[in-house]
């Protein structure tokens, strides 16, 4: 019998909030590898794998600033990962050497009516610079439909070229899979001021429709994001509200007061657009807010989280365009916001659009002075989770802090602080997840600075460090997909174990007394070997021998109450 195949028709795990771990054990150069916090860092398909893409210097051991690469990893089990070895080694989706490629932002398409797990295609968008230095925005996807090893990624397309530069942009996918693009133009008015355009397809990233300005201000008009209402496991009649309308905010400077959250809506997937509304004014925060991040819950409500206490961005002051290269540097947008590493009092406020109104702006968490670079997302629950990068002093560290709401109100609770001592942990992203299984919870990575400290952890000089990690955390469970009703049925089984790890020459692996099926995964996610234990039986003896290469490898128990796993080290 084959264990992936027993993997993906069973699914029935269920945890506790997974320990906070490196997504793989590969490094970046990029103090901003997760940024920004207008596109998603990582999905969870209908399978329950996630994907999780950063970007990285070409050359890990080149100066700050240099060339980048895009890079994707994914889970290598249908499962909450919970160490390093549950994730795949990241590969380079568009090696190029010639190229500068950042900011990238992944989404991923929508099932048939009913059945989400017949589709799970992603895409993934990016900032690349041409033949010339000017930034472009590229596109690939890939039809994800043999995981755990996903196949190739298209070869890279131009969602938009120009002789101006195209930045951060964003991505995501409606219920009809309309794929939809949004990016921030530099210096497209004659005023040298940026707008937000738009750009969708409708044959999965093939084809691209001739841009539209959405902005149409005579003002600054930066880092947009785009979203759509989340699918879950019931066909469109039953869904609360069923829609091809696409939601977009972004940052836009006024003429006398600071920057303002603006959106607009597109009732029919992007060919008309409605009027844009000031989220700001209308939710009574008035102004100096920037930084937006956008979700859309299954009544096709927006909401949206953002820095409040922010202050106009580049194009502002003279100089090249540097993109992220000194964290001190105003011409580094995106950049950090200029009050970064200082003691400017920043805020998270939050704001949602319910039956066609914006309600008065809540304030997320003021327990710090310095709060910066929310990004929010929606279960299918109705719980809005965001996080954000927080921290008291700027002789102290970046901490994650999360908090949590329900869409029907009620205030922010359940505050929670992800940390490494004496590191900075930076630029969270919350996942956007396919809801093919009662999947309530959170699930986020972010960007951990410095992380062998030979630059101290913390501040400019760590940030210019060219060691940092990927961080994972979450606490979604896994239930049988049959009902969206169903609660968690995963049992914890605690007699499942290992006798000893690392691994020499073989180990007993201990089922318990009820037996299983037993499989022994590599780190692509190959099974390498398959046990069925009987019930009455306590298990069995794994001979490693010389045949088991060196590596890491993961053990999975089906019991027939859910599946459990621990990771396993062979040595020689």
């Amino acid at each position: 019998m084959k264990a992936v195949a027993i993997l993906a028709a069973l699914f029935l795990l269920a945890t506790a909030a997974a320990a906070d771990h490196q997504v793989d054990n590969d490094l970046s150069s990029e103090w901003e590898a997760t940024g920004f916090n207008n596109g998603r860092s990582i999905v969870r398909d209908s399978k329950g794998y996630f994907h999780v893409v950063y970007h990285t210097q070409a050359d890990p051991d080149g100066i700050p600033g240099g060339n980048c690469d895009i890079m994707y990893s994914h889970t290598i089990l249908p499962a909450p990962p919970t160490s390093s070895a549950d994730w795949s080694p990241a590969v380079a989706i568009a090696p190029d050497p010639m190229s500068d490629d950042r900011y990238p932002s992944i989404a991923i398409e929508h099932g048939l009516p009913g059945n989400p797990t017949s589709n799970d295609m992603l895409h993934v968008v990016w900032q690349s610079t041409d033949m010339t230095g000017v930034y472009q925005i590229l596109h690939s996807s890939n039809i994800n439909s043999t995981m755990p090893t996903p196949g190739p990624w298209t070869s890279p397309f131009p969602v938009h070229t120009s002789i101006h530069h195209s930045i951060v942009p964003d991505v995501d996918c409606s219920l009809n899979n309309v794929v939809h693009v949004v990016w921030q133009e530099e210096d497209f008015n004659p005023g040298l001021t940026s707008d937000i355009l738009y750009s969708n397809s409708l044959d999965h990233g093939v084809n691209w429709s001739a841009f539209q300005n959405l902005s149409l201000t005579d003002f600054n008009s930066q880092t947009p994001d785009v979203a759509t209402v989340i699918d879950f496991p019931e066909a469109p009649s039953n869904y609360t509200y069923y829609s091809e309308r696409v939601h977009i905010v972004w940052s836009d400077d006024g003429p006398t007061s600071g920057p303002s959250i603006m959106y607009r809506s597109s009732p029919d997937a992007g060919n008309t657009w409605d009027i844009y509304e000031n989220v700001s004014q209308l939710s009574g925060s008035m102004d100096s807010d920037g930084y937006p991040s956008l979700t859309v819950s299954r009544e096709d409500i927006p909401h949206v989280a953002w820095m409040h206490g922010v202050y106009p961005h580049d194009p502002t002051t003279p100089g090249p365009y540097a993109p992220g290269a000194d964290p001190l540097n105003p011409n580094s947008f995106p950049g950090p916001e200029v009050g970064m590493y200082s003691t400017i009092l920043q805020q998270i406020y939050y704001s949602g659009r319910v039956y066609g109104n914006w309600i008065p702006y809540e304030l997320v968490d003021n327990a710090l002075p310095e709060n910066e670079f929310p990004s929010i997302a929606v279960d299918i629950t109705d719980h809005l989770y965001v996080a954000w990068q927080s921290n008291s002093s700027p002789a102290s560290d970046y901490d994650i802090r999360q908090a949590e709401r329900l869409v029907a109100g009620g205030g922010w609770f359940n505050q929670t602080t992800f940390y490494h001592p004496d590191h900075d942990d930076l630029f969270p992203s919350e996942a956007t997840k396919k809801t093919a299984m009662y999947t309530p919870g959170f699930d986020f990575v972010w960007t951990m600075i410095d992380s062998d400290l030979s630059a101290g952890g913390h501040g400019q000089p760590a940030a210019l460090s060219p060691a940092h990690e990927i961080w994972f955390s979450g606490n979604t469970g896994w239930t049988n997909p049959t009902s969206v009703e169903d609660t968690c049925t995963g049992v914890a089984h605690p007699v499942f174990s290992v006798m000893n790890n690392p691994v020499s020459s073989g180990t007993w692996i201990s089922t318990g007394t009820e037996g299983g099926i037993v499989s022994i995964l590599d780190i692509s996610g190959r099974t390498v070997q398959t046990e069925t234990v009987p019930a009455g039986s306590d298990g069995f003896f794994w001979n490693t021998g010389e045949v088991i290469p060196e590596g890491v490898y993961r053990v999975v128990l089906n019991n027939g109450h859910g599946l459990e796993s621990t990771a396993v080290t062979v040595i020689r």
